[in-house]
């Protein structure tokens, strides 16, 4: 029996013009990863991508305040598959975001499929009144620009 997710996900797509394996390698290497989804005057502050890994990473948010947010890579199935949690620090079943990343050929091309599953229909709903959805297709604009470029 499957969970249905329906009311409580985000589901966006794109293709890049890079092979499977270097987009992959943008999610799993931090060199890439802080090439592409860091924010100006964001730090690593622990890095380790492997099932049962944590980056944790502090990033500006408001004026000077500084927040601490954590991925906990929960499958890496290189270079088709990628499953993490996403939380502020602090881990609490309210705050985390399951997140599916999906790798697919085109071609030469490589499509990215994000699934973001939200613990409950009222995250989601607050997720989606604070811009979730665009984060989401920014983020895979930023990719898009930093694997054009490499």
């Amino acid at each position: 029996m499957t969970e249905d997710t329906k009311n409580r996900e985000i589901v966006t797509s794109r293709e890049f013009d890079a092979p499977r394996e270097l987009v992959f390698d943008a999610f799993t290497e931090r060199e890439h990863v802080e090439g592409w989804w860091l924010p100006k005057g964001g730090t690593t502050l622990d890095w380790e991508s492997k099932p049962g890994g944590v980056w944790r990473y502090q990033a500006p948010t408001y004026g000077e305040t500084q927040m601490i947010f954590r991925i906990t890579f929960v499958e890496v199935d290189k270079p088709n598959k990628l499953v993490y949690d996403y939380s502020p620090d602090v881990v609490s079943e309210e705050t985390t975001v399951r997140t599916h990343v999906l790798f697919e050929e085109e071609g030469d091309k490589t499509k990215v499929t994000l699934q973001l599953v939200f613990p409950s229909a009222q995250a989601h709903a607050q997720a989606v009144k604070y811009g979730a959805i665009v984060g989401a297709m920014q983020a895979l604009e930023g990719l898009a620009e930093y694997v054009e470029n490499l």
